[in-house]
């Protein structure tokens, strides 16, 4: 492949990425830097889809579920384990949905959006299950403080949460990445909705709603950012009586498919991407990608 490659694997949840990701990393020899907003936390394992091997990986399993994770700590975090890679002659690849992640490390701060989309999608997932009134109440802000248009206003309500929990989010880097491969699973709509049904069951059937009454029962609070993955609030409401279990998973369902769906949406915006065709087995997937990256066909 010539010099030592930093590889970014992206794509909609559900749609492959750790599989072809670890393929790759068997083929290349090296590790997986893990760009998921969520598989940073220690305890949250079947609900994020954490690998089984973790030893492959860097940067899961670093926080508490209760510590923030933006953007600028995860390029803090990945900027120099990818250096340090590459400057020993390995490659890396970095793994993950978190689109932001992929492009605050490629692109450099100029070209994100200003909003964290990990902190974004958990207020989402707030504003779906919570009044108004609680949310507030969990980000210590009063009514009082805020304007009308503001408080009226879902839109400007969040992009006023987002802007109080991470106020001093750095937006200047140098993109040192930029000539390096982000590559891309392309997905039917069909097969990943499938795909998605699929892991969800498999969730349940592994325990997930287990795991989530151990989280609580450890004392990890329900205002803790790691509860706003996707489908946590779900499995909570089951355990308390106010869903069922075959609510909670429909409901998971759906916003796992409206998130895939956004994640989508994202990845067309994505400057200088390489889509691959995701449908096959992550080896051959992996020789794949591996072949274009050098230049064939």
């Amino acid at each position: 492949m010539g010099k030592p490659q930093a590889i970014a694997i992206m794509g909609p949840t559900a749609s492959g990425k750790s599989a072809v990701a670890e393929a790759l990393a068997r083929n290349l020899g090296c590790r997986i830097v893990n760009a998921d907003a969520f598989q940073v936390y220690r305890g949250f394992d079947i609900g994020t889809a954490k690998p089984k091997d973790k030893g492959l990986y860097d940067l899961i399993d670093i926080l508490d579920p209760a510590d923030n994770y933006t953007a600028g700590r995860f390029v803090q975090d990945a900027d120099p384990l990818l250096r340090g890679y590459m400057k020993s002659g390995e490659a890396a690849v970095v793994c993950g949905g978190t689109g932001l992640y992929v492009r605050a490390l490629w692109e450099g701060y100029e070209a994100m959006s200003p909003a964290d989309v990990s902190l974004r999608e958990g207020l989402k997932q707030d504003f779906d299950n919570l009044p108004t009134e609680e949310i507030l109440r969990r980000e210590g802000v009063s009514e009082a403080e805020l304007s009308y248009d503001v408080i009226s206003n879902r839109q400007r309500l969040l992009r006023f949460l987002e802007k109080r929990r991470s106020p001093n989010e750095p937006r200047s880097r140098t993109a040192w990445l930029s000539g390096h491969p982000k590559v891309a699973l392309d997905i039917s709509r069909d097969e990943l909705v499938g795909r998605i049904e699929a892991r969800i069951r498999r969730m349940i059937d592994d325990g997930w709603r287990d795991e989530v009454r151990q989280l609580l029962d450890s004392g990890v609070p329900l205002s803790a950012p790691a509860f706003r993955a996707i489908g946590y609030r779900q499995m909570v409401a089951s355990l308390e009586g106010s869903l069922s279990l075959d609510e909670a998973m429909h409901l998971t369902l759906i916003s796992t498919r409206q998130y895939a769906k956004r994640q989508m949406t994202w990845l067309r915006r994505e400057p200088r991407l390489l889509w691959v065709d995701g449908h096959g087995e992550p080896d051959v997937v992996a020789s794949v990608i591996v072949n274009k990256i050098r230049g064939g066909s």
